[in-house]
C-alpha cells in the first residue's frame, strides 16, 4: 500500500509498503496535478497492484492504484482531468475507455485540460518539447511504407515536418485495434508519445491507442 498523495506526487517512481518500486502504468500525471488528484479522490492509503512480474532497468514495476474496495482508480483520475492516458500495457478495450474519458474531460475543460497548450499543433513544436511526452494534433498528408516501417507524414518535407513511425511488427496491433492505415490520408489525427528529433520531429507509435482519428 501507499498514500495516494505520495504515488501521485511522483508517479514515475514510488515505493510501496512492500519495499518495491513502481510506476503508474498507462497514465501520466503532470506535476502540478498530483496534489489535486489526491484531494479529489479523498487521499489516504491505496493498494498497489503490479501489472508485470519483472522490474525494468531502474528496478520499477508498472502498477495501478486501487481504492479500499479494490477498484482501479485510473478511470477516476482521467475523468477528473488529473491524468493523461499513456498507452502501454493494458488491454485495448480498457485503453479505449480511458481515452474516451480523457476526451470527455477535455471537452469540459476539467483539470489539466483548462490549459490550452496541452495539445499542440506540430508546427509549433520547439526544442522545449523534444524528449517529452506530448499530444499533437495535425492533418495527415500521406502514409509511406518501407520493408520495416510505416510512416505517417504530416508535411512534404520529412526533414522539417512531423512524422509518426510504426514498426512493421506492430501493424497487426493497429489493425486489431480498428485502425485502417490505408484510409486515413487527409484526415486530422491526434498522436501521443515522446517527441523526438531526427532532422524533423517524430513520434514512434508503439501502441495503437497512441493514434486517434478526429474526423
Amino acid at each position: 500500500m501507499i498514500l495516494l498523495e505520495e504515488a501521485l506526487s511522483n508517479p514515475v517512481s514510488f515505493t510501496a509498503s512492500d519495499g518495491h518500486a513502481y510506476y503508474l502504468a498507462d497514465l501520466m500525471v503532470p506535476e502540478p496535478f498530483g496534489e489535486m488528484g489526491a484531494e479529489l479522490l479523498g487521499g489516504g492509503e491505496v493498494y498497489v497492484q503490479a501489472l508485470a512480474t519483472k522490474s525494468d532497468r531502474w528496478g520499477r514495476k508498472p502498477a495501478i492504484l486501487l481504492d479500499r474496495d479494490r477498484r482501479d482508480l485510473s478511470a477516476r483520475l482521467v475523468e477528473a482531468g488529473v491524468a493523461i492516458v499513456k498507452p502501454q500495457l493494458r488491454a485495448f478495450n480498457c485503453l479505449k475507455l480511458l481515452i474516451k474519458l480523457e476526451r470527455d474531460a477535455r471537452k469540459t475543460t476539467s483539470g489539466l485540460w483548462v490549459v490550452k497548450n496541452v495539445i499542440i499543433d506540430y508546427k509549433s513544436i520547439g526544442y522545449a518539447q523534444i524528449g517529452l511526452y506530448g499530444i499533437v494534433e495535425a492533418k495527415l498528408v500521406s502514409v509511406g511504407q518501407t520493408r520495416s516501417r510505416t510512416y505517417l507524414n504530416f508535411g512534404e518535407r520529412w526533414t522539417e515536418d512531423l512524422t509518426g513511425i510504426i514498426q512493421r511488427r506492430k501493424l497487426a496491433d493497429f489493425s486489431e485495434f480498428g485502425h485502417d492505415l490505408s484510409m486515413i490520408e487527409g484526415r486530422r489525427v491526434r498522436l501521443r508519445g515522446v517527441v523526438q528529433l531526427d532532422d524533423g520531429p517524430q513520434i514512434e507509435l508503439k501502441h495503437p491507442a497512441q493514434l486517434e482519428l478526429l474526423d
